[in-house]
């Protein structure tokens, strides 16, 4: 890929927006013509790049938009559209619920950005870490199941829903529960139990794969207190079961969290999963137009079922093989993704932030 200055610029040209008094991710394509602008995903993305670009002006634009957009449980609404007045609304699928993920990449930015610069604003109004404090004690509060330790899916899945028998792996967000194991001291204990919790689950997804190490989109929990992949459509899609549009994201966070820590709980996972991805890689051979060896979505056997793929399925396999320091596959799909044409949000996104965690620790 590109370098990280010219990588960030464009990224920054192309989706950071402005919103009254601030910025906000926009996150479709603008050929798609439609009304949905952002969501608490891509505003999450955007202020760890910001905080972690140390560029503070766009982080607290970012940061006023998120305080705009909260829910009455202090979480940001998970997406926002245009009205025809001019005004963003919730979106219309439940649009003032949250996503777990979009409030921890908040959090998380948040608390860096009180170790990085203390406060923010022109006249140091912001409180980083309180705010931070405060959204922490609201994801811990309505986003976890209380007795697994594990994410749910979001603020709308409640006790006795088979909602709130899922978790998202995408939401496996080590890092950022490491830091708030570090900085959120009231919770510090439930998020040492959530670390770990989640550790334990990927050990136990990995004994049900051990030859690929893939996690699938969606888990549901048991009666036994385990946690299995879905089976069929519980949220998104028939491939809720697979290693699909959300676990794409796992190499990318089990492996910024490996970098971090060298937590050996994680290795074994990252190990089959970059091996099972240097082989389709070599099984490809040398990609044609980008066309890469890691494909848009695999059953967890490591059977693919798309004939194409997507930055968001290789930034994080990338940055899988940096982590671990396999530099000859490193190399092989750098240029890969250097001859891939279709650059989306979701994607160039998540290749942005891989190539920032390589080079800016936390």
């Amino acid at each position: 890929m590109a370098g990280l200055e010219t990588t960030y610029a464009a990224w920054r040209g192309k989706y950071l927006r402005s919103y009254q008094d601030g910025y906000y991710i926009y996150y479709k394509e603008q050929s798609e013509n439609v009304p949905e602008m952002t969501c608490s995903e891509a505003h999450g993305y955007g202020m760890l790049v910001s905080v972690l670009k140390r560029n503070q002006q766009d982080f607290d634009g970012l940061f006023r938009y998120f305080m705009r957009f909260r829910n009455r449980k202090g979480l940001m609404q998970w997406q926002q559209k245009n009205s025809s007045g001019g005004q963003f609304i919730p979106g219309d699928e439940g649009g003032e619920n949250c996503a777990t993920d979009g409030d921890v990449d908040v959090a998380t930015a948040l608390f860096l950005a009180a170790r990085v610069w203390g406060r923010g604003g022109a006249q140091g109004e912001i409180d980083y870490k309180a705010v931070a404090h405060e959204l922490a004690g609201a994801v811990w509060e309505h986003c976890f199941n209380h007795q697994t330790f594990m994410p749910l899916i979001g603020d709308w899945a409640d006790p006795g829903d088979d909602a709130y028998l899922l978790t998202r792996p995408s939401d496996f967000i080590l890092s950022g529960y490491l830091v708030f194991y570090q900085d959120d001291s009231p919770r510090q204990q439930q998020w040492a139990n959530v670390i770990s919790a989640i550790i334990n689950c990927v050990s136990g997804q990995l004994s049900m794969n051990p030859q690929t190490g893939l996690i699938a989109d969606f888990l549901k929990l048991d009666n036994n207190g385990h946690y299995y992949p879905a089976k069929g459509q519980v949220l998104e899609s028939d491939h809720d079961g697979h290693y699909n549009w959300n676990s794409c994201r796992v190499p990318w966070r089990l492996g910024h969290y490996y970098m971090l820590t060298r937590d050996e709980r994680v290795r074994g996972v990252l190990e089959t999963q970059a091996q099972f991805f240097a082989h389709q890689i070599q099984q490809r051979g040398v990609c044609a137009n980008g066309d890469c060896g890691v494909r848009a979505g695999y059953k967890l056997n490591g059977e693919c079922y798309a004939d194409y793929t997507d930055m968001a399925f290789v930034a994080p396999v990338s940055y899988l093989f940096w982590v671990l320091g396999w530099q000859n596959q490193l190399q092989h799909i750098l240029q890969d993704m250097n001859g891939m044409q279709e650059r989306t949000y979701f994607g160039e996104t998540i290749a942005m932030l891989c190539i920032i965690e390589a080079h800016v620790p936390f």
